[in-house]
C-alpha cells in the first residue's frame, strides 16, 4: 500500500467492531446502521446489496481520478481471501472459493469476501448514459461494476473526490467500517482485521 499522511486517512469502526483491536469491554453497545442501497450495473441489471447478506461486502468507490487505486486495491483485497485467484483471468477469479475461517465449529458456514467496485459518475446527462454503460462493458465484461449516477455513495457513506474510497458492510447488512483517502500500512492492516472479524462474527 502506498505511504499517506494520517491526517488524509479517515477510517471509521463501529463499536461492535473495535474488539479486533481493543478492549470492547469499556465502550458502550452501539447498534451499527443497516445500509441499503441499489444500484445498477454496465448491464442495466438493479443490483440490491442485500443479495450479498451473510458475507462480509468491501464497496470500493470513486470518481475516476481514483479508479486506478480502487481497481489495484480490489484485486489485491480478493486475492487476499481467495488466494488461487492469483494470475487468473478476471472471469475465472471471481470464481475462485475463499479461503475458510479457521477453527469453526463443524457444520458453520465461512462468510465470504465480496469486492464490488461502484463507480462514481456525478448525475451524468440521461443522453451520456448508454456510452458510459459501454465503456464499462467493454472495459469490464466479466466483472460487475455498480453504476451511480446519482451520488448515493456520497450521499450515504461520504467520499473523497480524487482518492479511493470503501465501506465494509457486514453479514446482517450493516455498516462496520468506513475509509476514505489512499490506505498507510496501518490503515490497511485495520481493514484486513475488521474484515477478518466480520467473518468470523458472521459465521453461522
Amino acid at each position: 500500500m502506498n505511504s499517506f499522511c494520517n491526517e488524509r486517512v479517515w477510517a471509521v469502526f463501529a463499536l461492535l467492531t473495535v474488539p479486533v483491536i481493543a478492549d470492547a469491554q469499556a465502550l458502550p453497545h452501539v447498534e451499527p446502521p443497516k445500509a441499503t442501497l441499489v444500484l445498477e450495473d454496465q448491464f442495466e441489471r438493479k443490483q440490491d446489496i442485500a443479495q450479498f447478506r451473510g458475507d462480509v461486502l468491501v464497496l470500493l468507490y470513486g470518481d475516476r481520478s481514483g479508479s486506478s487505486a480502487n481497481r489495484a486495491l480490489g484485486e489485491t483485497l480478493h486475492v487476499r481471501y481467495h488466494p488461487s485467484a492469483k494470475g487468473k483471468s478476471p472471469a475465472e477469479a471471481a470464481k475462485a472459493p475463499a479461503t475458510p475461517v479457521p477453527d469453526l465449529k463443524e457444520g458453520m458456514r465461512s462468510p465470504d469476501v465480496r469486492v464490488v467496485p461502484v463507480a462514481c459518475i456525478d448525475k451524468a446527462p440521461d443522453v451520456m448514459k448508454p456510452f458510459i454503460r459501454g465503456r464499462f462493458k467493454k472495459d469490464a465484461p466479466d466483472t460487475v461494476v455498480l453504476l451511480d449516477f446519482d451520488n448515493k455513495m456520497k450521499e450515504q457513506f461520504g467520499m473523497r473526490e480524487g482518492e479511493p474510497n470503501l465501506v465494509v458492510i457486514d453479514a446482517l447488512g450493516r455498516v462496520r467500517m468506513k475509509v476514505g483517502g489512499e490506505l498507510d500500512q496501518i490503515t490497511y492492516t485495520r481493514l484486513l482485521q475488521a474484515v477478518d472479524y466480520l467473518r468470523r462474527e458472521g459465521a453461522r
